[in-house]
């Protein structure tokens, strides 16, 4: 009787080790679903490649439900994982990015700028860098969006 249990139990582990291995872009990206293509997310095929390390059925199985559902592909307009590491590791270039709300920026590596910096040196450089004039008054420093989202709630209260 003892014998069984720790099979079932055992048996239970696997099932449900297998279960999570398997389709790991559905899981992983459940805003995803019901994509029809676009291009492939790497790290989704890395990860259900994995699952052929546990056997050929869970890795098909994994490929099969990331495919069908469309979670194996990226939305449009997002850059893979990998994407992402390697640009963050080129921080020499200004980028443009959009945050969670769909509002794009720019980013600006601040590596070479400090608090010493004068104002009117970094309105040049971001005047060049989008062809607009900048003004040095204009300029405000914000850490993430929720910093921006405090200032123009106050800039909308001042108004």
């Amino acid at each position: 009787m003892n014998r069984v249990i720790k099979r079932s139990i055992a048996a239970s582990a696997m099932f449900v080790t297998v279960m999570n291995l398997s389709a790991c872009g559905y899981f992983l990206y459940p805003e995803r679903k019901g994509q029809a293509g676009g291009r492939v997310d790497p790290a989704v095929v890395i990860l259900d490649g994995a699952g052929l390390l546990f056997g050929l059925l869970p890795g098909i199985v994994a490929f099969a439900v990331d495919i069908t559902n469309g979670t194996i592909y990226l939305p449009p307009g997002h850059s893979s994982v990998f994407d992402r590491h390697v640009s963050s590791s080129d921080q020499g270039a200004p980028e443009q990015v959009t945050d969670e709300e769909g509002q794009a920026w720019l980013r600006i590596p601040m590596e070479g700028i400090d608090e010493n910096t004068q104002l009117e040196v970094l309105s040049d450089q971001l005047s060049g860098i989008t062809g607009q004039h900048v003004d040095a008054e204009d300029i405000v420093w914000l850490q993430d969006s929720a910093e921006l989202r405090a200032v123009s709630r106050f800039q909308a209260a001042a108004r």
